[in-house]
């Protein structure tokens, strides 16, 4: 609810998610530092990036094939900031930042600072793979495998023709 209300004021100011990151705000900018990247959201512990495509040309679904449902305001800026077509559903960045302590509590993962995981979104929208980057204990990429089975499907954004595969970095910080 306060994450609505923060949006709603920023919408009437016309700062549209630029402001800064505090407090649970949410960043998203282009990332022009980096050619890897095609965008950036942040949101309090969490970083997600849009990689550059790795979809193969086959790998595609047309708009009407696939289930579509309105975006919210900052579903529609998320995924313009990640330079994308697909959005993660409103509640998503918050639902992965609550599961910090969960992939953190044991002594293993607490000797860690942050984990980056690649996440694969099939061209249905679906997260369809994962690869944890850097070496973690068996423990925390099973938590990690729990919470990306608990993902919601991302939500095709009206306008593009076809809908191919894409990969993103998230990077989660204790």
């Amino acid at each position: 609810m306060l994450l609505f209300k923060r949006l709603i004021a920023c919408a009437i100011w016309g700062f549209a998610m630029t402001f800064p990151n505090g407090n649970g705000d949410a960043r998203a900018q282009q990332n022009s530092e980096s050619a890897e990247y095609l965008g950036f959201v942040q949101f309090q512990r969490l970083t997600i990036h849009k990689l550059l495509s790795v979809a193969h040309s086959e790998d595609f679904s047309r708009p009407e094939e696939l289930k579509r449902s309105p975006l919210s305001q900052l579903e529609e800026n998320n995924a313009k900031n990640l330079n994308s077509h697909w959005a993660w559903p409103e509640q998503t960045l918050e639902m992965i930042d609550s599961y910090s302590p969960f992939l953190f509590r044991t002594k293993k993962s607490q000797e860690l600072d942050e984990v980056k995981i690649l996440l694969d979104v099939n061209s249905k929208g679906r997260v369809s793979g994962f690869e944890v980057l850097g070496e973690v204990d068996k423990g925390l990429k099973e938590r990690l495998d729990h919470m990306i089975r608990k993902l919601p499907d991302c939500k095709p954004v009206p306008g593009y023709e076809n809908y191919r595969s894409e990969r993103f970095e998230l990077t989660i910080k204790k």
